[in-house]
């Protein structure tokens, strides 16, 4: 439900299942290491298995509790939270229920066991949707972050580059970093009145992600932005919109989510399962960086003192370093290493390892690609780790990300390499 995510598996899904299916059957555990956008989290779950997943993110650990934990859309204490508003909502939301048919991934929405929480869901959304300064809200919560240092207009967006460039950032136009103000301060205050259960809580962000990542000023990541320009998207008005849940309700099964674990910790929490699918990071992108406002956007409600926070923030980007993790699969000295150790700490029976041939610790993405990151993990898939003779190595065609700093997709492949743990 995030699309704009580097590496983000949803173009070789049915590869990556028809991979997982020849190892596991509906109902085994199959962990998702390194779950990033949770593409393949959602596929495995859609496809009856129960599913280990985990990022260092905070933000995919949100969605995995809004999409993965969750079985059902959770309760919605509308009156609680909108007040003498309720009642014309429900109507509204039972009005715009209809713009939904015949959409993918909204049959749900159909069934008589989902329609009346989902009337309650968007009813809240339509009331955040309209919702766009702090009126109502207490001193304590009426605040301006995102508006104040992540648009061009705001009062600390301003920023000196390593090279001296002086300029301000630009992630969001001024309207819809009011509009993130407005709904995230409401968050805050829900939630400090103790108004929203967890699994709710962890729906909404979600949801607000979603909508978010559709109007930021950038093409994949949030490392960096358009310094002289506005990605046509990002000028639209935010929309908050009902999630796409078919395949995700009611699977009768339990499911694990980490909680901003490193992989090679949360593998050792994981029981016997009978895959473990591997898309690890291949060169020096640190994904807390690349994604840090994602995961500002899911601390948000938490923060005992924001002001503190935003204190600190550093870089072109505005990102608070306590919130940045390095991950040795980013080394490429530590990078097999690592991922040794990760394999040897599961209790799995088979893995499947996902390659692309971009840019990364043993190529060039500039130039084209060669065989040297293929052949060092041929190497090191034929190790005593596991069994002689069982390595498949897949390749599956797709195109690369594409950013705005002058690299155009390309076509690239992507590998699986398959193999019974010995």
């Amino acid at each position: 439900m995030i699309a704009r995510y580097l590496g983000n598996k949803r173009v070789i899904l049915d590869e990556i299942l028809e991979a997982v299916g020849e190892s596991a059957e509906p109902g085994d555990l199959v962990c998702d290491v390194f779950s990033g956008s949770l593409s393949v989290s959602y596929g495995l779950k859609r496809s009856g298995y129960r599913v280990a997943s985990n990022d260092v993110n905070l933000f995919s650990s949100m969605l995995g509790r809004a999409f993965i934990l969750n079985d059902r859309i959770p309760p919605v204490p509308l009156e609680d939270l909108v007040g003498e508003e309720a009642d014309r909502l429900r109507t509204e939301a039972a009005e715009v229920l209809s713009t939904y048919e015949g959409l993918e991934s909204y049959d749900y929405l159909q069934d008589e066991r989902y329609s009346a929480d989902a009337v309650e869901l968007l009813a809240l959304l339509l009331h955040l949707q309209a919702t766009t300064d702090n009126e109502g809200l207490s001193a304590e919560f009426s605040r301006s972050d995102f508006f104040d240092h992540y648009c061009e207009a705001g009062a600390k967006s301003a920023f000196v580059s390593s090279r001296g460039r002086a300029g301000r950032r630009r992630f969001f136009s001024a309207d819809n970093a009011r509009h993130i103000d407005a709904i995230l301060n409401r968050i805050r205050q829900w939630r400090s009145e103790k108004l929203l259960e967890p699994p709710l809580e962890a729906m909404i962000l979600s949801i607000a992600l979603r909508a978010i990542e559709r109007v930021s000023n950038t093409q994949g990541t949030y490392h960096d932005f358009p310094r002289d320009c506005y990605d046509s998207r990002a000028l639209r008005p935010m929309r908050l919109e009902l999630p796409p849940l078919d395949g995700l309700l009611e699977t009768g099964v339990e499911h694990l989510v980490g909680t901003e674990s490193d992989s090679l910790e949360f593998i050792t929490k994981v029981p016997e399962h009978s895959v473990l699918y591997i898309d690890p990071p291949y060169n020096f992108r640190q994904y807390t960086a690349y994604y840090f406002l994602p995961n500002v956007i899911c601390r948000y409600p938490s923060l005992q003192d924001p002001a503190e926070y935003f204190a600190g923030l550093r870089y072109v980007r505005g990102q608070n370093p306590e919130d940045d993790f390095v991950s040795s699969f980013c080394k490429p000295r530590e990078f097999l290493p690592s991922l040794r150790t990760l394999i040897e700490r599961a209790k799995t029976k088979t893995v499947v390892l996902s390659y692309f041939d971009g840019r990364n610790h043993w190529n060039d993405f500039k130039t084209e690609a060669n065989e040297a990151g293929i052949d060092r993990l041929q190497e090191f898939f034929r190790d005593d780790l596991f069994v002689p003779g069982s390595l498949q190595i897949r390749p599956v065609a797709r195109q690369n990300y594409q950013s705005y700093g002058g690299f155009k997709a390309r076509n690239v492949s992507e590998y699986l390499f398959i193999a019974a743990k010995a």
